[in-house]
Protein backbone atom coordinates (compact mmCIF):
# COMPACT_ATOMS: atom_id res chain seq x y z
CA UNK A 1 0.00 0.00 0.00
CA UNK A 2 1.46 3.34 -1.01
CA UNK A 3 1.82 6.38 1.23
CA UNK A 4 -0.77 8.27 -0.88
CA UNK A 5 -3.26 5.43 -0.42
CA UNK A 6 -2.67 5.43 3.34
CA UNK A 7 -3.24 9.19 3.46
CA UNK A 8 -6.47 8.85 1.47
CA UNK A 9 -7.71 6.13 3.81
CA UNK A 10 -6.98 8.32 6.85
CA UNK A 11 -8.66 11.33 5.24
CA UNK A 12 -11.78 9.40 4.21
CA UNK A 13 -12.06 7.79 7.64
CA UNK A 14 -11.57 11.16 9.36
CA UNK A 15 -14.30 12.72 7.23
CA UNK A 16 -16.64 9.84 8.11
CA UNK A 17 -15.98 10.23 11.83
CA UNK A 18 -16.35 14.02 11.78
CA UNK A 19 -19.59 13.69 9.82
CA UNK A 20 -20.86 11.17 12.36
CA UNK A 21 -20.10 13.48 15.29
CA UNK A 22 -21.45 16.68 13.71
CA UNK A 23 -24.59 15.14 12.23
CA UNK A 24 -25.55 13.02 15.23
CA UNK A 25 -25.09 15.95 17.57
CA UNK A 26 -28.43 17.10 16.12
CA UNK A 27 -30.04 13.68 15.70
CA UNK A 28 -30.09 13.03 19.44
CA UNK A 29 -32.99 15.50 19.77
CA UNK A 30 -35.21 13.05 17.86
CA UNK A 31 -34.39 9.83 19.67
CA UNK A 32 -36.57 10.20 22.77
CA UNK A 33 -39.66 8.58 21.23
CA UNK A 34 -38.07 5.52 19.65
CA UNK A 35 -36.66 4.79 16.22
CA UNK A 36 -39.85 4.87 14.13
CA UNK A 37 -41.27 8.00 15.75
CA UNK A 38 -37.86 9.70 15.58
CA UNK A 39 -37.66 9.07 11.84
CA UNK A 40 -41.17 10.38 11.24
CA UNK A 41 -40.46 13.54 13.24
CA UNK A 42 -37.10 14.08 11.53
CA UNK A 43 -38.48 13.79 8.00
CA UNK A 44 -41.48 15.95 8.85
CA UNK A 45 -39.12 18.66 10.09
CA UNK A 46 -36.70 18.21 7.17
CA UNK A 47 -39.30 18.20 4.38
CA UNK A 48 -42.39 19.95 5.69
CA UNK A 49 -41.46 22.24 8.56
CA UNK A 50 -38.14 23.51 7.22
CA UNK A 51 -37.50 26.88 5.67
CA UNK A 52 -36.69 26.95 1.92
CA UNK A 53 -32.95 26.60 2.56
CA UNK A 54 -33.51 23.52 4.72
CA UNK A 55 -35.81 21.97 2.13
CA UNK A 56 -33.29 22.71 -0.61
CA UNK A 57 -30.50 21.02 1.36
CA UNK A 58 -32.69 18.02 2.22
CA UNK A 59 -33.66 17.39 -1.40
CA UNK A 60 -30.09 18.08 -2.55
CA UNK A 61 -28.65 15.54 -0.09
CA UNK A 62 -31.30 12.95 -0.97
CA UNK A 63 -30.38 13.10 -4.66
CA UNK A 64 -26.68 13.09 -3.83
CA UNK A 65 -27.28 10.04 -1.61
CA UNK A 66 -29.11 8.29 -4.45
CA UNK A 67 -26.17 8.89 -6.81
CA UNK A 68 -23.68 7.81 -4.12
CA UNK A 69 -25.65 4.64 -3.39
CA UNK A 70 -25.90 3.75 -7.08
CA UNK A 71 -22.16 4.29 -7.50
CA UNK A 72 -21.33 2.31 -4.34
CA UNK A 73 -23.25 -0.70 -5.65
CA UNK A 74 -21.75 -0.50 -9.15
CA UNK A 75 -18.18 0.22 -8.04
CA UNK A 76 -18.34 -2.11 -5.06
CA UNK A 77 -19.48 -5.04 -7.20
CA UNK A 78 -16.93 -4.16 -9.89
CA UNK A 79 -13.93 -4.34 -7.54
CA UNK A 80 -15.29 -6.84 -4.99
CA UNK A 81 -15.95 -4.71 -1.90
CA UNK A 82 -17.88 -6.74 0.66
CA UNK A 83 -21.02 -5.67 2.55
CA UNK A 84 -22.11 -2.94 0.12
CA UNK A 85 -25.69 -3.12 1.35
CA UNK A 86 -24.33 -2.35 4.83
CA UNK A 87 -22.86 0.93 3.58
CA UNK A 88 -26.14 1.81 1.86
CA UNK A 89 -28.15 1.01 5.00
CA UNK A 90 -25.68 2.96 7.14
CA UNK A 91 -26.23 5.90 4.80
CA UNK A 92 -29.97 5.69 5.32
CA UNK A 93 -29.97 5.00 9.05
CA UNK A 94 -26.85 6.79 10.30
CA UNK A 95 -25.85 9.39 7.68
CA UNK A 96 -24.70 9.28 4.06
CA UNK A 97 -21.95 11.73 5.05
CA UNK A 98 -20.63 8.94 7.30
CA UNK A 99 -21.25 5.90 5.10
CA UNK A 100 -19.95 7.22 1.78
CA UNK A 101 -16.47 8.26 2.93
CA UNK A 102 -16.24 5.01 4.89
CA UNK A 103 -17.00 3.14 1.65
CA UNK A 104 -14.35 5.22 -0.11
CA UNK A 105 -11.78 4.21 2.51
CA UNK A 106 -12.68 0.53 2.08
CA UNK A 107 -12.53 0.99 -1.70
CA UNK A 108 -8.98 2.33 -1.43
CA UNK A 109 -7.99 -0.67 0.67
CA UNK A 110 -9.53 -3.06 -1.87
CA UNK A 111 -7.90 -1.29 -4.82
CA UNK A 112 -4.50 -1.40 -3.11
CA UNK A 113 -4.88 -5.17 -2.70
CA UNK A 114 -6.07 -6.00 -6.19
CA UNK A 115 -4.61 -3.62 -8.76
CA UNK A 116 -1.66 -1.51 -9.62
CA UNK A 117 -3.58 1.55 -10.76
CA UNK A 118 -1.69 4.76 -11.36
CA UNK A 119 -1.81 7.08 -8.38
CA UNK A 120 -3.92 10.20 -8.65
CA UNK A 121 -1.79 13.29 -8.80
CA UNK A 122 -3.48 16.37 -7.41
CA UNK A 123 -2.34 19.80 -8.51
CA UNK A 124 -1.67 22.54 -5.98
CA UNK A 125 -4.89 24.39 -6.85
CA UNK A 126 -6.82 21.12 -6.36
CA UNK A 127 -5.40 20.84 -2.85
CA UNK A 128 -6.16 24.50 -2.10
CA UNK A 129 -9.78 24.12 -3.20
CA UNK A 130 -10.16 20.94 -1.14
CA UNK A 131 -8.61 22.60 1.93
CA UNK A 132 -10.98 25.56 1.54
CA UNK A 133 -13.99 23.23 1.24
CA UNK A 134 -12.80 21.27 4.27
CA UNK A 135 -12.43 24.48 6.31
CA UNK A 136 -15.91 25.68 5.34
CA UNK A 137 -17.44 22.27 6.10
CA UNK A 138 -15.71 21.95 9.46
CA UNK A 139 -16.68 25.53 10.35
CA UNK A 140 -20.31 24.87 9.45
CA UNK A 141 -20.34 21.77 11.65
CA UNK A 142 -18.98 23.74 14.58
CA UNK A 143 -21.21 26.80 14.04
CA UNK A 144 -24.48 24.89 14.01
CA UNK A 145 -23.72 23.00 17.22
Amino acid sequence: MTRKTQILIVLYTSIALLALVFSWYHAVAYLGDGFAQANMAFWQDALLNANPAGKFLTVDILYLALACNLWMYVEGRRIGVKYITGYVLAGAVIAISFAFPLFLAMREIKLSETTALPQASLKYHDILVLLLLAAVTLSAGVIVM
